[in-house]
Order: structure tokens, then sequence, then C-alpha cells
């Protein structure tokens, strides 16, 4: 399973929680790496440290990155005594539920932004509206894609640190051996649909196009999947619809004729023209879990940015990248995940929590803990380029730093998102599979989703 998908599917068990781990045993002595000049605030001199609690979740590639680095900040402030938790990616949601209702919460945490409006609209952490007005990172210095999930009530509450913008990846050799152009940065969906009809074959070699080809017998997808869920609102918005009725998408729409015809676009790219996969990921279709593009049973796909790392790491597919495809406004949609920092609103120290985080926002730290690794894209501007250092190709850097400006966080995002995503998911697969009508299933699915989503709506 790929890196988005896996980090999709855990945040989607949300109902079934797995145990806590509980906090760090405290700080790692001795700091093996520097992230040099801060451009967060200068130590002060105090007559005691306070010890500050940093909850994170992070993968173990990442962690390794973060901990040398959040230990010499802790070495630089002799005022601090930084004490880090990690804990379990599977655990996120569950620690941060018990910490808030056991009056617990570490004074800074690490929260995907998928997750952290439930805690938002509590009243779980600080408001940090008049600090990232004074003394920054403020908005300009941001993308504003990663800093949305961050805001509620036009107020601010936690300060984004990196994201990963879907990006479109292509197979060299599959487009070679079809005998087609490779794809270029001016490519519609119309192209790629034209394109991924032709890509796709059956065990005989035969695409959709012609004579005797066997749907149930396909050995190559020309995308590497459909419209199968509602956090997939950058290709119904790229075609002309809009799945969101208000502006955190506590009501959805799906019944609206543009959005229905984008959405008949896709189911029929699937249903009709079996260029793309109604089961993307679960492996039912190719017979192997995971992404079909990073499988090699699909020429082109969208996916996230990470999954650079795990194409170089395998080393077995001749790729190419592309900025998200052109919409049909002239216009790029992609979809965004994202991460970053609140600090819990009982935190007895909210100053020092603060300057902790402006330290680990600090356009230094963000580079060395998540653009120089390749961990993910700095959400602050000045940083995003350190995730391409190196890169040999100049259209990689083109295709990121596009997708990163014109990016938008996964919609919905309330509390009740999951549920809605659970009472819809197989309605996406009903109509992918023709079970059912796409004039029914957008009807249901409207009805689902907003039932689902009322109890996030405000006043």
């Amino acid at each position: 399973m790929t890196h988005r998908a896996a980090g999709l599917c855990r945040l989607l068990a949300v109902t079934v929680l797995l145990a806590a781990c509980g906090p760090g045993d405290g700080r790692s002595p001795g700091a093996s790496a520097s992230t040099g000049p801060s451009d967060g605030a200068a130590p002060s001199a105090v007559a005691e440290p306070v010890t500050l609690r940093v909850q994170v979740s992070l993968t173990p590639q990442e962690l390794a990155s973060f901990t040398p680095a959040i230990e010499a900040i802790d070495d630089r402030h002799p005022e601090w005594i930084i004490r880090l938790e990690p804990v379990p990616q599977d655990a996120e949601i569950e620690k941060i539920t018990n910490a808030l209702a056991g009056d617990d919460l570490a004074d800074v945490v690490r929260v995907q932004g998928l997750t952290v409006q439930q805690w938002i609209r509590r009243g779980a952490f600080l408001d940090l509206t008049a600090r990232m007005a004074t003394d920054g990172p403020g908005a300009a210095e941001l993308y504003p894609g990663p800093l949305e999930q961050f805001r509620w009530q036009e107020r601010t509450w936690g300060v984004p640190d990196s994201a990963s913008p879907e990006i479109v990846f292509f197979n060299r050799s599959m487009f070679e051996a079809a005998g087609l152009a490779e794809p270029t940065a001016d490519w519609t969906y119309d192209d790629m649909r034209a394109a991924a009809v032709r890509l796709t074959l059956d065990a005989s070699g035969r695409h959709p196009g012609e004579p005797g080809f066997d749907p149930e017998a396909i050995r190559q997808w020309g995308w590497n999947g459909g419209l199968t869920y509602f956090w997939q609102d950058a290709f119904v918005r790229a075609l002309g619809g809009a799945l969101c009725a208000n502006d955190d998408c506590t009501v959805m729409s799906f019944t609206d004729p543009a959005t229905a015809a984008a959405v008949e676009w896709w189911v029929t790219l699937v249903r009709d023209d079996h260029a793309a996969l109604w089961d993307p990921y679960g492996g039912s279709q190719t017979g192997v879990p995971g992404d079909p593009f990073l499988a090699g049973a699909a020429a082109m796909g969208s996916n996230g940015a990470f999954a650079l790392g795990q194409l170089d790491a395998a080393g077995t597919i001749d790729y190419g990248v592309l900025p998200p495809l052109v919409g049909r406004d002239g216009s790029r949609h992609t979809a965004l995940s994202t991460a970053g920092y609140v600090i819990g609103a009982g935190t007895a120290h909210p100053d020092a929590a603060w300057a902790l985080v402006r330290e680990l926002t600090a356009v230094e730290f963000l580079a060395a803990t998540w653009g120089r690794p390749g961990h993910g894209v700095p959400a602050r501007i000045a940083a995003a380029a350190t995730s391409l250092e190196g890169a040999a190709s100049p259209e990689l850097r083109a295709a990121i730093l596009e997708a990163m400006a014109v990016g938008r966080v996964f919609r919905p995002y309330t509390a009740s998102a999951f549920q809605a995503f659970a009472g819809t998911v197989d309605i996406f697969r009903q109509m992918n599979t023709g079970v059912t009508s796409v004039a029914d299933g957008l009807e249901e699915l409207e009805a689902v989703a907003n039932s689902a989503l009322a109890t996030d709506r405000t006043p």
C-alpha cells in the first residue's frame, strides 16, 4: 500500500482504535546533528528550565531525522527541557482524545491536518492568531493549502510544517511500447483519457478500442484509479463540478448537474472504458495490494509526491512526472495531505511552547527534517525547494512546486468526516461497477453524507 493510501486507511480506521503508546522516556542526551541558526525565539535566562512535552506521530524514517534536530534545539535553549513523546501513527487519534479527557495533553502536538478540526472545535488548542500576526510565520510565508485545516472561524489554531501534494506519474516504458508520445505539462483530463484507453491491455494485448478486448482479463490499466471516495474532490473540481457546498464542506452536493457530469466522466472511465480501477488499493483487481502504478500495473496515475522515494528505492519503473493535469477551467487542481503543530490549551508554558513552535517551523529546521530527507515538502515557501535539492529533473521540481501552490487539503475534514466516508465509500463502488446507476448513486451519496455531517455545521 502506498504511503498516501496507508495514511488514509489509518485515519479511516478511527472507529477501531488501537492501544495508545505511553510517553517516551524523555530527552535523549547529546545532539548528533545541528539545524544551524534558528529564525525562532532567542534563548532567555531563567532560574529553572521549563519542561516542554512534544508529542509526535512519525514513521521510523521521519523520527530518525526529527530526533537529532530537536535535540539540537534543546541544546541551544538551556531554559527548556524538551521531552519528546513519540506515538505510533495508528494510535495518534486515541492518544490525543484520551489525553484531552484526562487533562494531560502535551504542550506541543504535531497532528495530521485531516483530523485536527475535531479538536479545534472542542477548544483543545490555543488560539495562535495574534502570535502568528506579530512574530509569525505569517500566512504570507506559508502555502495557503496546508494552512487551511488549521483555521476555523477566521482564527488560526496551528502552524503547518509539511505537506505532500499529488502529482501525475507516467511509465515511460509503457508509453513507448504503445507507440504513444509521452504526456506533457499542458495535458488535460481528456488527453489523459484518450491515452489511458490505448494503454489499457488485456491478457492478449488488446486495448478497449479493439475487437475481442476482454475486460475480465486486464493486465495493465491506463490510469491508476477512478473516483472512489469523496476526498478525491480535486478530480471533480477539475471537470467543473464541486462536491463542497460551503467553505468547510459540512454541506456536500452530488446532484448538481455540473457535479453529476464530472462524476459520470470518471465512472464511465472505469465502468465503460475499463481504463482505471474501481479498487485501486485493495488488490482485488491487480492481485497486489497497493497503488497500481507503483506495482507496475498502471501506465499513469495521480499520487502523493512521497511516491518518488518508493519509486527510486525500487528502481524498477522508468517514470516521468507532470504537474496536476489542466482542468476544464484552465487551472490545475490537486489534493494535499498536511501536518502541523498545535499548542495545548492547558499548557502551563504558552510563551515557551510558542517559541518552540517557531523553532520547529523555522526554515532551516523544516529543511533538515522534512525537505532534504524527502519526507515531505515544507509548508513554508522559503523552505519548499529543499525537498528537491539534488533532483536531476527540472520537470520534477516544477511539478511539485506548482502542485504545492495550487493544492487544497482534503475536504470534508470535520469530526464527522470519517463517518460520512464510511457511509458513502461503498456507494462509489456500486456506481463504478454498475451495480447502481450514477443518478441513483448521487442521490444516495448526497443524503448519506449530509446526514453524517449535520452535527458539524456551526450556527
